[in-house]
Protein backbone atom coordinates (compact mmCIF):
# COMPACT_ATOMS: atom_id res chain seq x y z
CA UNK A 1 0.00 0.00 0.00
CA UNK A 2 1.31 3.42 -0.88
CA UNK A 3 1.49 5.93 1.94
CA UNK A 4 3.46 9.14 2.22
CA UNK A 5 3.93 10.82 5.59
CA UNK A 6 2.12 14.09 6.14
CA UNK A 7 4.03 17.32 6.61
CA UNK A 8 5.40 17.61 10.13
CA UNK A 9 5.31 13.87 10.84
CA UNK A 10 9.05 13.43 10.15
CA UNK A 11 8.17 9.96 8.86
CA UNK A 12 8.68 10.41 5.12
CA UNK A 13 8.57 12.74 2.13
CA UNK A 14 8.23 12.77 -1.65
CA UNK A 15 11.88 12.53 -2.66
CA UNK A 16 12.45 14.09 -6.09
CA UNK A 17 15.67 12.67 -7.54
CA UNK A 18 17.92 13.97 -10.33
CA UNK A 19 21.47 13.15 -11.35
CA UNK A 20 21.57 14.60 -14.88
CA UNK A 21 21.82 18.13 -16.22
CA UNK A 22 18.10 18.88 -16.62
CA UNK A 23 14.87 17.77 -14.95
CA UNK A 24 11.66 16.89 -16.75
CA UNK A 25 9.11 19.57 -15.71
CA UNK A 26 6.20 17.11 -15.91
CA UNK A 27 7.97 14.90 -13.37
CA UNK A 28 8.32 17.83 -10.98
CA UNK A 29 4.66 18.79 -11.42
CA UNK A 30 3.64 15.19 -10.72
CA UNK A 31 5.77 15.08 -7.58
CA UNK A 32 4.09 18.25 -6.30
CA UNK A 33 0.70 16.70 -7.14
CA UNK A 34 1.58 13.60 -5.12
CA UNK A 35 2.81 15.67 -2.18
CA UNK A 36 -0.41 17.71 -2.18
CA UNK A 37 -2.51 14.53 -2.32
CA UNK A 38 -0.87 13.14 0.81
CA UNK A 39 -0.31 16.56 2.46
CA UNK A 40 3.38 15.72 2.48
CA UNK A 41 6.68 17.55 2.07
CA UNK A 42 9.13 17.38 -0.82
CA UNK A 43 12.79 16.48 -0.53
CA UNK A 44 14.64 17.78 -3.59
CA UNK A 45 17.68 15.52 -4.07
CA UNK A 46 20.43 16.16 -6.59
CA UNK A 47 23.00 13.37 -6.81
CA UNK A 48 26.52 14.19 -7.98
CA UNK A 49 27.36 10.86 -9.53
CA UNK A 50 30.56 9.68 -7.89
CA UNK A 51 31.21 7.24 -10.72
CA UNK A 52 31.55 10.06 -13.26
CA UNK A 53 34.15 11.83 -11.13
CA UNK A 54 36.11 8.61 -10.69
CA UNK A 55 35.98 8.00 -14.43
CA UNK A 56 37.37 11.47 -15.12
CA UNK A 57 40.58 10.52 -13.30
CA UNK A 58 41.58 8.10 -16.07
CA UNK A 59 43.76 9.74 -18.79
CA UNK A 60 42.02 7.79 -21.56
CA UNK A 61 38.51 9.00 -20.60
CA UNK A 62 36.83 11.12 -23.30
CA UNK A 63 33.53 12.96 -23.63
CA UNK A 64 31.78 12.21 -26.95
CA UNK A 65 29.00 14.36 -28.39
CA UNK A 66 25.64 12.86 -29.39
CA UNK A 67 26.67 12.99 -33.06
CA UNK A 68 30.02 11.40 -32.29
CA UNK A 69 31.87 14.15 -34.16
CA UNK A 70 33.21 15.97 -31.10
CA UNK A 71 35.55 14.34 -28.60
CA UNK A 72 37.36 15.97 -25.72
CA UNK A 73 39.12 15.00 -22.55
CA UNK A 74 37.09 15.01 -19.34
CA UNK A 75 37.99 17.60 -16.73
CA UNK A 76 37.08 17.06 -13.08
CA UNK A 77 36.83 20.82 -12.65
CA UNK A 78 34.37 21.08 -15.55
CA UNK A 79 32.28 18.27 -14.08
CA UNK A 80 32.24 19.98 -10.69
CA UNK A 81 31.00 23.20 -12.28
CA UNK A 82 28.31 21.36 -14.23
CA UNK A 83 27.16 19.64 -11.04
CA UNK A 84 26.84 22.97 -9.21
CA UNK A 85 24.93 24.62 -12.04
CA UNK A 86 22.60 21.66 -12.60
CA UNK A 87 21.82 21.22 -8.89
CA UNK A 88 21.10 24.94 -8.41
CA UNK A 89 18.78 24.98 -11.43
CA UNK A 90 17.00 21.81 -10.33
CA UNK A 91 16.44 22.99 -6.76
CA UNK A 92 15.11 26.33 -8.02
CA UNK A 93 12.62 24.59 -10.32
CA UNK A 94 11.34 22.30 -7.57
CA UNK A 95 11.14 25.08 -4.99
CA UNK A 96 9.20 27.39 -7.33
CA UNK A 97 6.61 24.73 -8.17
CA UNK A 98 6.32 23.45 -4.60
CA UNK A 99 5.93 26.87 -3.01
CA UNK A 100 3.31 27.87 -5.60
CA UNK A 101 1.29 24.87 -4.39
CA UNK A 102 1.97 25.58 -0.67
CA UNK A 103 4.00 22.40 -0.35
CA UNK A 104 6.96 22.52 2.10
CA UNK A 105 10.23 21.78 0.32
CA UNK A 106 13.73 20.83 1.44
CA UNK A 107 16.84 20.55 -0.74
CA UNK A 108 20.04 18.59 -0.54
CA UNK A 109 23.00 17.58 -2.69
CA UNK A 110 24.66 14.20 -2.22
CA UNK A 111 27.79 12.84 -3.88
CA UNK A 112 27.38 9.10 -4.22
CA UNK A 113 26.17 6.34 -6.52
CA UNK A 114 22.56 7.27 -7.50
CA UNK A 115 20.66 4.29 -6.05
CA UNK A 116 22.72 4.24 -2.86
CA UNK A 117 22.10 7.97 -2.44
CA UNK A 118 18.36 7.43 -2.77
CA UNK A 119 18.41 4.63 -0.22
CA UNK A 120 20.32 6.75 2.27
CA UNK A 121 18.06 9.80 1.87
CA UNK A 122 14.81 7.81 2.00
CA UNK A 123 15.99 6.06 5.15
CA UNK A 124 16.82 9.45 6.69
CA UNK A 125 13.45 10.96 5.68
CA UNK A 126 11.44 8.12 7.15
CA UNK A 127 9.65 4.85 6.26
CA UNK A 128 6.72 6.44 4.43
CA UNK A 129 8.44 8.05 1.47
CA UNK A 130 7.74 8.03 -2.24
CA UNK A 131 10.42 8.49 -4.91
CA UNK A 132 9.85 10.69 -7.96
CA UNK A 133 12.46 10.39 -10.72
CA UNK A 134 13.01 13.69 -12.52
CA UNK A 135 14.78 11.90 -15.39
CA UNK A 136 12.67 9.94 -17.91
CA UNK A 137 12.92 6.23 -17.06
CA UNK A 138 14.58 5.60 -20.45
CA UNK A 139 17.38 8.09 -19.77
CA UNK A 140 20.90 6.66 -19.33
CA UNK A 141 21.16 8.70 -16.12
CA UNK A 142 18.00 7.15 -14.66
CA UNK A 143 18.66 4.29 -12.20
CA UNK A 144 17.29 0.89 -13.29
CA UNK A 145 13.80 0.74 -11.77
CA UNK A 146 14.03 -2.85 -10.59
CA UNK A 147 17.36 -2.25 -8.87
CA UNK A 148 16.00 0.91 -7.29
CA UNK A 149 12.97 -0.83 -5.79
CA UNK A 150 15.13 -3.72 -4.59
CA UNK A 151 17.56 -1.39 -2.81
CA UNK A 152 15.38 1.46 -1.59
CA UNK A 153 13.20 -0.38 0.91
CA UNK A 154 11.73 2.82 2.39
CA UNK A 155 10.01 3.82 -0.87
CA UNK A 156 6.29 3.01 -0.80
CA UNK A 157 5.76 4.21 -4.37
CA UNK A 158 7.76 5.21 -7.43
CA UNK A 159 6.70 8.08 -9.71
CA UNK A 160 8.20 8.06 -13.21
CA UNK A 161 7.75 9.74 -16.60
CA UNK A 162 8.70 8.70 -20.10
CA UNK A 163 10.49 10.77 -22.75
CA UNK A 164 7.14 11.90 -24.24
CA UNK A 165 5.62 13.13 -20.98
CA UNK A 166 3.62 16.27 -21.73
CA UNK A 167 0.79 16.64 -19.20
CA UNK A 168 -0.58 16.08 -15.73
CA UNK A 169 -4.05 17.35 -16.60
CA UNK A 170 -6.70 14.65 -16.91
CA UNK A 171 -8.31 11.85 -14.97
CA UNK A 172 -6.45 9.33 -12.85
CA UNK A 173 -6.50 5.86 -14.41
CA UNK A 174 -5.84 2.71 -12.40
CA UNK A 175 -4.23 0.07 -14.63
CA UNK A 176 -5.49 -2.96 -12.70
CA UNK A 177 -3.97 -6.41 -13.18
CA UNK A 178 -4.52 -7.87 -9.71
CA UNK A 179 -7.80 -7.26 -7.85
CA UNK A 180 -6.01 -7.72 -4.51
CA UNK A 181 -4.17 -4.44 -5.15
CA UNK A 182 -7.33 -2.47 -5.95
CA UNK A 183 -7.97 -1.10 -2.42
CA UNK A 184 -4.44 0.34 -2.20
CA UNK A 185 -4.64 1.72 -5.74
CA UNK A 186 -8.05 3.25 -5.07
CA UNK A 187 -6.75 4.99 -1.97
CA UNK A 188 -3.96 6.67 -3.92
CA UNK A 189 -6.07 7.40 -7.01
CA UNK A 190 -8.90 9.01 -5.05
CA UNK A 191 -6.51 11.29 -3.17
CA UNK A 192 -4.81 12.35 -6.41
CA UNK A 193 -8.10 12.89 -8.23
CA UNK A 194 -9.49 15.02 -5.38
CA UNK A 195 -6.51 17.41 -5.53
CA UNK A 196 -7.06 18.20 -9.22
CA UNK A 197 -10.86 17.95 -9.04
CA UNK A 198 -10.94 15.17 -11.61
CA UNK A 199 -12.23 11.60 -11.69
CA UNK A 200 -10.58 8.25 -11.04
CA UNK A 201 -11.41 5.28 -13.27
CA UNK A 202 -10.25 1.68 -13.64
CA UNK A 203 -8.78 0.07 -16.76
CA UNK A 204 -8.66 -3.73 -16.50
CA UNK A 205 -5.51 -5.32 -17.93
CA UNK A 206 -5.38 -9.09 -18.47
CA UNK A 207 -3.46 -11.52 -20.65
CA UNK A 208 -6.48 -13.56 -21.81
CA UNK A 209 -10.28 -13.82 -21.61
CA UNK A 210 -10.39 -16.06 -18.53
CA UNK A 211 -8.16 -13.72 -16.53
CA UNK A 212 -10.21 -10.73 -17.65
CA UNK A 213 -13.48 -12.34 -16.57
CA UNK A 214 -12.14 -13.15 -13.11
CA UNK A 215 -10.62 -9.69 -12.76
CA UNK A 216 -13.83 -7.99 -13.85
CA UNK A 217 -15.94 -9.94 -11.34
CA UNK A 218 -13.57 -9.27 -8.44
CA UNK A 219 -13.29 -5.59 -9.32
CA UNK A 220 -17.04 -5.05 -9.45
CA UNK A 221 -17.38 -6.54 -5.96
CA UNK A 222 -14.90 -4.02 -4.58
CA UNK A 223 -16.49 -1.10 -6.43
CA UNK A 224 -19.98 -1.76 -5.03
CA UNK A 225 -19.15 0.62 -2.19
CA UNK A 226 -17.63 3.16 -4.60
CA UNK A 227 -20.29 3.95 -7.19
CA UNK A 228 -18.34 7.05 -8.26
CA UNK A 229 -15.50 4.84 -9.57
CA UNK A 230 -16.20 3.29 -12.98
CA UNK A 231 -14.53 0.58 -15.03
CA UNK A 232 -13.74 2.66 -18.10
CA UNK A 233 -12.22 0.00 -20.31
CA UNK A 234 -10.48 -3.35 -20.51
CA UNK A 235 -7.54 -4.58 -22.56
CA UNK A 236 -6.32 -8.07 -23.43
CA UNK A 237 -2.59 -8.19 -24.03
CA UNK A 238 -2.09 -11.82 -25.18
CA UNK A 239 1.55 -11.35 -24.22
CA UNK A 240 2.05 -8.16 -26.27
CA UNK A 241 3.62 -5.52 -24.04
CA UNK A 242 2.52 -2.69 -26.33
CA UNK A 243 -1.20 -3.51 -26.02
CA UNK A 244 -1.69 -2.18 -22.50
CA UNK A 245 0.47 0.88 -23.13
CA UNK A 246 -1.47 1.87 -26.24
CA UNK A 247 -4.87 1.27 -24.59
CA UNK A 248 -3.91 3.54 -21.71
CA UNK A 249 -2.60 6.24 -24.07
CA UNK A 250 -5.97 6.38 -25.79
CA UNK A 251 -7.64 7.18 -22.46
CA UNK A 252 -5.53 10.39 -22.27
CA UNK A 253 -5.04 10.24 -18.49
CA UNK A 254 -3.33 12.85 -16.35
CA UNK A 255 -1.72 10.10 -14.29
CA UNK A 256 -1.66 6.30 -14.27
CA UNK A 257 -1.50 4.16 -11.13
CA UNK A 258 -0.05 0.72 -11.88
CA UNK A 259 1.96 -2.17 -10.47
CA UNK A 260 5.64 -2.61 -11.19
CA UNK A 261 6.48 -6.10 -12.42
CA UNK A 262 3.17 -6.75 -14.16
CA UNK A 263 1.94 -6.73 -17.75
CA UNK A 264 2.41 -2.97 -18.17
CA UNK A 265 5.94 -2.76 -16.80
CA UNK A 266 7.69 -6.08 -16.38
CA UNK A 267 10.80 -6.65 -14.29
CA UNK A 268 12.79 -7.72 -17.33
CA UNK A 269 10.48 -6.58 -20.10
CA UNK A 270 10.84 -4.31 -23.11
CA UNK A 271 10.09 -0.74 -21.97
CA UNK A 272 10.16 0.73 -25.49
CA UNK A 273 6.38 0.40 -26.14
CA UNK A 274 5.55 2.09 -22.84
CA UNK A 275 8.13 4.81 -23.44
CA UNK A 276 6.63 5.52 -26.85
CA UNK A 277 3.04 5.68 -25.55
CA UNK A 278 3.29 7.23 -22.08
CA UNK A 279 2.33 10.91 -22.17
CA UNK A 280 1.59 11.36 -18.46
CA UNK A 281 3.27 10.39 -15.17
CA UNK A 282 3.10 6.81 -13.94
CA UNK A 283 2.82 5.98 -10.22
CA UNK A 284 4.13 2.47 -9.59
CA UNK A 285 3.28 0.37 -6.55
CA UNK A 286 5.35 -2.61 -5.52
Amino acid sequence: MIHVAEAGESRGRVVVHLCSSAANPVAIDAAVWLARAFQSEIESLYVENQQILELAKFPFAREISVTGKVRRSISSDDIEREFRFASATFHSQVEARARAADVPVHSRVVRDEPIRALGTVCAACGPWSAVALADPFTSPSCPPLGDLLDYVHDATGLLVVGPRASRTGGRVVIALEDAALLPAMLGAAERLAAVNDTEAVVCLVASDEMELMALDNATRLVLVDRPHIAISSAVLTYGAEAAAAEALRQLRPGLIVARFGGLLMRWEGNLAPLAASLECPLLLLR
